[in-house]
């Protein structure tokens, strides 16, 4: 039987390594632009791994690609809910959060990814954004 990973979570039997090429062939689509195919892919991830925030990540990443905020962040906080004290999730949902105009909001959850993990990869991308919103670059916020 093939060893569940951290990164599968899953209930049915699935390989760190079935699970790394599933989720990098959804990435390898989404970088060529072809959404559709990747949003396949990271849905039947997210099926076969419904424990897992990884493929939520992913999905949420489709949407935001295609300039699609709300329904990335719809994504990005089912991520939260199965990952509740990982940092990514909520420095994702930051980040749309922060392209809707939504400023206050996205700071707080910027600072709280900064605080569940200060030297993961959430912190350091929530802190890029906070930097970034600061010098002006993201969209302003609606008014």
């Amino acid at each position: 039987m093939a060893e569940t990973s951290e990164i599968s979570n899953s209930l049915v039997p699935l390989g760190k390594q079935q699970a790394r090429v599933l989720l990098e062939a959804g990435y390898l689509w989404l970088d060529m632009g072809h959404f559709d195919k990747a949003k396949e892919i990271f849905s039947g991830a997210a099926a076969l791994m419904p424990r897992s925030e990884v493929p939520q990540l992913a999905l949420g990443a489709v949407e935001f690609s295609q300039g699609r905020h709300d329904k990335a962040l719809q994504a990005y906080r089912v991520a939260q809910r199965l990952a509740p004290q990982s940092s990514l999730p909520r420095a994702h949902a930051g980040e749309a959060l922060l392209f809707m105009g939504k400023v206050p909001e996205a700071l707080k959850e910027l600072k709280a990814a900064m605080d569940l993990e200060p030297d993961g990869d959430g912190a350091r991308l929530a802190q890029s954004l906070i930097q970034a919103k600061e010098a002006g670059v993201l969209p302003p916020a609606k008014t």
